[in-house]
């Protein structure tokens, strides 16, 4: 059973091996109806039963919106999510049989991507100094260090 002190705890840890202060940054437990979170950090997925995913973005009102929605694209953690649930898709295939390929995308993306999306809860923390530089688009190395940290530490099911 994952609890919000354990992925403090990390979040925390890592953030002192990465050279930031925890002070220096916000942190809360959101889920996607409650989304209110601007600026540049790492943010996790999980619920009672684990940790699902961990990520880092500068940009977290656009990529947890992203999430939320079902628009998280081709990756690996899509398709690693919906092995996760396969047993269960499956279960409910008189759903979604008799539909083409266009229609069993779209039952998958808003029936059970979405809908098991908007059950988890999101670990979100946020730094100043996990901001991408102004000058170009480089990618912030603290933030990449403390979503590499995260990983290893909280052992995320979609992206080990």
């Amino acid at each position: 059973m994952v609890q919000v002190s354990d992925i403090e705890r990390a979040v925390r840890g890592c953030l002192d091996i990465i050279g930031v202060s925890a002070n220096d940054c916000m942190s809360g437990v959101y889920d996607c109806r409650s989304i209110d979170v601007n600026g540049a950090g790492a943010y996790v997925f999980f619920d009672d039963s684990g940790v699902y995913y961990v990520g880092e973005t500068n940009n977290m009102a656009n990529r947890l919106q992203d999430h939320c929605n079902g628009k998280i694209g081709g990756s690996e953690g899509v398709v690693r999510f919906l092995m996760h649930h396969l047993e269960e898709i499956c279960a409910n295939s008189n759903e979604w049989a008799g539909l083409d390929a266009k229609g069993r995308e779209e039952f998958v993306k808003n029936k059970v991507l979405k809908e098991k999306i908007n059950n988890l809860k999101i670990y979100v923390v946020t730094c100043e100094k996990l901001r991408n530089e102004e000058q170009g688009n480089k990618r912030n190395k603290l933030r990449y260090k403390l979503e590499k940290c995260l990983k290893k530490k909280l052992r995320p099911i979609l992206n080990p």
